[in-house]
């Protein structure tokens, strides 16, 4: 197997550069912008035969381009991809801190292209953006700097309204048309650097995960804020939710989504300008191996 390491010098105020230190007999290459390590990526794939794998040093908007530049590539049944988890967030990773080993894993497949993690729209998406201006700066930790931005956002205007078109689990359409607070669709249960916001997210399940809130006041926000960021707003065995979130919470596992009207989207950790997003799980997508 060669084993390519991917090293964001930006992530995590610089830590992904220490782990170069690390290496062993890797091919090591340090990004040099957006959108360079699926570059990279898809031109080691389709000049290299054999198995692959990328050890990826930064955080979860590195391992998206990655996992991209493979997918871009056709290369998913051999290359493969691991973490050092130098970003600010490392949620992706988190969410796999008690696991070894190899394994296929879903992706989200949106607007003709990829992510790993979750993709959050409305209110999630505004703290991400806020979140990446305190991120680089000093002593603020990933967690921190998402909780600066949490309050950044509650200083304005809160509340987008939102067309959603749900196909469940079971192949049940669901439309919703809310003044939604935020959603987010993901294949894993973490963002904003440890907020459990998709409790029920499993890797490697063929589903998606769909969080709806509608929109509240901000009172009401801070006296729930805490059960969101613990995922304890609903139960992990029988899928209910707390009697406290029933009426302004919808949750659904699913197989599509279609969400429209909005402005902007947060994948990954990244912010991508759209009115209308088209979302869908791809199974068995890429092998990781943690």
């Amino acid at each position: 197997m060669k084993i390519f390491q991917i090293i964001n010098p930006k992530a995590g105020h610089g830590d992904a550069v220490k782990a170069e230190l690390k290496k062993t007999n890797a091919i090591v290459y340090t990004t040099k912008a957006v959108g360079d390590a699926t570059r990279y990526v898809k031109e080691c794939c389709e000049n290299n035969e054999g198995r692959l794998r990328f050890i990826v040093c930064g955080g979860d908007g590195t391992i998206n381009e990655v996992v991209n530049g493979i997918m871009e590539a056709n290369a998913q049944d051999r290359a493969a991809f691991s973490v050092m988890p130098t970003g600010s967030g490392n949620d992706f990773r988190r969410a796999f801190e008690n696991e070894k080993g190899e394994r296929k894993i879903d992706l989200i497949k949106y607007n003709g292209t990829y992510a790993v993690n979750m993709i959050n729209i409305g209110f999630d998406c505004d703290v991400a953006e806020k979140t990446g201006l305190y991120k680089n700066k000093k002593l603020i930790s990933g967690s921190s700097a998402y909780i600066l931005g949490v309050l950044n956002v509650l200083s304005h205007k809160l509340g987008q309204d939102f067309k959603i078109t749900i196909i469940d689990r079971n192949d049940k359409k669901h439309i919703v048309y809310e003044k939604c607070l935020l959603c987010c669709v993901g294949n894993l249960p973490y963002c904003g650097g440890g907020f459990k916001a998709l409790p029920l997210a499993v890797s490697d399940d063929g589903l998606l995960d769909m969080l709806i809130v509608s929109k509240i006041s901000r009172v009401k926000f801070a006296s729930l804020v805490s059960a969101y960021r613990k995922g304890s707003y609903i139960d992990s065995k029988t899928e209910e939710l707390d009697p406290k979130f029933k009426d302004i919470v919808k949750y659904f596992k699913c197989k599509n989504v279609t969400v429209e009207n909005t402005k902007t989207i947060c994948a990954d950790g990244e912010i991508e300008e759209t009115d209308k997003i088209e979302i869908s799980v791809y199974p068995n997508a890429v092998t990781y191996i943690n």
